[in-house]
């Protein structure tokens, strides 16, 4: 599963470049590091599908919008301080996983209890 994983992500990235639009149903394994995996997630798919894309697409810039309860920190790990990966999550604030938090370029950390509306208004502005 997790090697199917991973090149899924990356026969998306290529489809998502030949079509204008891909879809991937079984990946978004953000808690994995550049060095270790975290959170049930051993590589991180996503990050091998952008550097994919950069080095077999000449994709210049990639942006991460992740949008699960959870931090993204792995992908947010791996991309700290690479300009031409901007990453992106908006996840609930009070959570106790992942323990310690990665600097994303954008984080927004949302209170437990927000309202779909409240969700959507965030994620608007």
């Amino acid at each position: 599963r997790t090697l199917v994983g991973v090149g899924s992500a990356v026969l998306a990235g290529r489809l998502a470049l030949q079509y204008g639009v891909a879809v991937m149903c079984n990946g978004g394994t953000h808690h994995a590091h550049r060095g270790h995996g975290s959170g049930w997630c051993i590589f991180n798919d996503q990050a091998v599908a952008a550097r994919a894309a950069q080095r077999d697409a000449g994709v210049g810039q990639v942006l991460f919008v992740d949008l699960d309860v959870h931090q993204g920190d792995g992908t947010a790990s791996i991309f700290q301080g690479d300009p031409s990966v901007f990453t992106f999550s908006m996840h609930c604030g009070e959570q106790s996983f992942p323990r310690d938090l990665a600097c994303s370029d954008l984080d927004v950390a949302l209170p437990a209890g927000t309202t779909d509306a409240q969700y959507m208004k965030v994620l608007r502005d």
